[in-house]
């Protein structure tokens, strides 16, 4: 028998059982995130939203691979006064996350999970003011980079095997932020509760 068939054979019979098991290592999770932001000191940010991209590969049935995207809106701070006028203060931020993604699911529809990694982030810090008649009102606005970490708790229900419901809390910390622009550097805490929607392929 010449050799080129019997390779060709090998790799069918390697090939067919892999092909007959259905493939469901893949998730793409797309949520909407509610954040409050907190910056230390005397801030009063206000809450915003959140767009957040979730893939995760499955190593094994109750382990994952996990990467995403965090792209907010702005978080403002409360409208203050100085000698001159008046000032108000906004964050904005964006992270790639990257980390792991234990999960237990149950007989029944449902999935517990949690998420833990790192982040790099890139946050920008805007300041509006308010002069008196006398001066034009302008803005001025400072940007950085860096890294910190995120750990989350959620829990899934499964409508069909393949499409699933989540909700998620999330807390991202970003370290050191404006600490090689500023006096007062700060370390920002975002708490997110995630709502949205995963598919398994």
């Amino acid at each position: 028998m010449p050799v080129y068939p019997v390779f060709l054979l090998l790799a069918l019979l390697i090939a067919l059982p892999v092909s007959a098991q259905p493939v469901n290592n893949n998730q793409l999770d797309v949520n909407i995130a509610l954040n409050g932001f907190d910056a230390g000191g005397n801030d009063s940010l206000g809450s915003n939203r959140a767009l957040n991209l979730q893939y995760s590969y499955y190593l094994i049935d109750w382990l994952a691979a996990d990467v995403g995207l965090f792209v907010s809106d702005k978080s403002l701070d409360d409208t203050r006064q100085d000698i001159v006028g008046y000032y108000r203060a906004s964050l904005q931020t964006s992270a790639l996350l990257l980390g792991i993604k234990p999960r237990y699911r149950f007989a029944s529809p449902y999935e517990v999970y949690g998420r833990l990694g790192v982040q790099v982030w890139q946050t920008e810090l805007e300041v509006e003011e308010y002069f008196n008649s006398n001066l034009p009102e302008g803005s001025t606005s400072l940007t950085d980079k860096g890294t910190g970490y995120y750990v989350g708790i959620g829990g899934a229900h499964y409508i069909t095997e393949n499409v699933l419901v989540q909700l998620e809390i999330r807390r991202q910390v970003q370290l050191d932020v404006f600490g090689g622009d500023s006096a007062y550097p700060f370390d920002l805490k975002i708490t997110s509760l995630i709502i949205g929607l995963g598919y398994r392929f």
